[in-house]
């Protein structure tokens, strides 16, 4: 019997192809015993929303010839490294991510949305020149679904606009300018606006630190709790639009204040809690698919996806079309409390319709809603 070289590229000594392939499955390997990954949830959650719905590609496997397969090699290796450097020297917990199983924002695996969505991205030109619109990631204050309320951080991937050359300090800051404005989510989803009258007036990037000068302290009248939840909110906000980690955030005040909220200094570096401590930032339930308002296309298998922090790791679900329900059952996170898991429930083929998920933990002392995370899209 000929060799299957023979066929695939005539030039080829005989065995020489499954040479090549056995050195690079040897460097794959030993770049992957070395790999370190970092927390890059975020950003790879916010390509995915720009990039939209897949098109073209088979995704069918080819054979490389020896330059090519020698070239795969190099850039493998060059993008395995380039994915697992974090400059700030602190170990990424492994994210939400607030995080997506690959590594999560919180340290439990995650996955990216789904591909059948509306693409966020497009451009636009502004009178300053040439703008984008990118689904930047934002976090907000807002309340679990408990009856005390108590308030946690939620993640949405928000649009916004940056210079078409947006520099790193460009996307940190419209990120925080979209996270700072709760407005839109206030009514629908009880977001606060700790940040009411604030504005970013400027931030910038080193290889250690996130500088964030901000244009006051913030607004009054919330408990200490929301408080430290506010400056973490800007905190979340700013490492995942940065995409680096967890690299620390020191806040500058105009006019000289010292603190945030009259209580909280600013002399120190401000990041977020290891892996194990993330429940005490994040909501112990997120849904982050489908996204909000999505559209999907009718016919097309749809999956809940999410992170939970949830007693026994059990949660429930129910799928609600206007006021009827069409489905309910029960879902399994990945762990349980209190470390972050990811969840997923396959709700089928939808007909065209306006639909809600909603994705709740029960008490363990008396069987309340102990957390809760809706969101709402449409197939058609």
């Amino acid at each position: 019997m000929s060799d299957r070289t023979d066929f695939l590229h005539p030039d080829l000594e005989p065995g020489e192809l499954e040479r090549v392939e056995r050195r690079l499955r040897q460097s794959l390997a030993h770049e992957a015993r070395k790999m370190r990954p970092g927390d890059r949830l975020d950003a790879i959650l916010q390509e995915a929303h720009e990039v939209g719905p897949a098109t073209g590609g088979t995704g069918s496997r080819h054979w490389l010839a020896p330059v090519a397969a020698a070239a795969l090699v190099a850039a493998i290796a060059g993008g395995a490294w380039w994915a697992t450097q974090d400059t700030s020297g602190t170990p990424g917990p492994p994210a939400g991510s607030p995080s997506a199983s690959a590594p999560s924002v919180t340290g439990a695996p995650t996955t990216a949305p789904p591909t059948a969505q509306t693409s966020p991205t497009g451009s636009t030109t502004s009178g300053t020149g040439a703008t984008v619109q990118a689904a930047l990631p934002a976090y907000f204050v807002g309340p679990i679904g408990d009856t005390t309320p108590t308030y946690r951080l939620f993640r949405e991937f928000v649009r916004g606009e940056l210079p078409r050359a947006a520099t790193d300090a460009d996307r940190v800051q419209a990120a925080l300018a979209v996270a700072m404005n709760a407005q839109p989510y206030s009514n629908t989803d009880g977001y606060l606006q700790p940040w009411s009258g604030t504005t970013v007036s400027s931030v910038k990037v080193t290889s250690d630190t996130i500088q964030v000068e901000l244009s006051g302290p913030g607004a009054e009248g919330f408990t200490p709790e929301v408080q430290r939840l506010a400056v973490q909110e800007l905190v979340w906000t700013a490492q995942a639009a940065l995409g680096r980690g967890v690299i620390p955030v020191r806040f500058q005040v105009a006019g000289g204040v010292t603190t945030l909220f009259g209580s909280i200094p600013t002399d120190q570096l401000f990041t977020r809690p290891s892996a194990d401590l993330s429940w005490r930032d994040l909501a112990p339930i997120w849904v982050t698919a489908p996204t909000r308002d999505q559209v999907l296309p009718a016919g097309t298998p749809v999956t809940l996806r999410g992170e939970a922090t949830v007693f026994e790791a059990t949660l429930q679900w129910e799928l609600d079309r206007g006021t009827t329900t069409v489905g309910s059952g029960t879902a399994m996170a990945t762990i349980g409390a209190p470390s972050r898991g990811t969840y997923s429930v396959d709700l089928g083929r939808l007909s065209a319709g306006t639909y809600t998920v909603r994705v709740r933990s029960a008490s363990p002392k008396d069987g309340t809603v102990a957390a809760e995370d809706s969101v709402t899209f449409t197939v058609r």
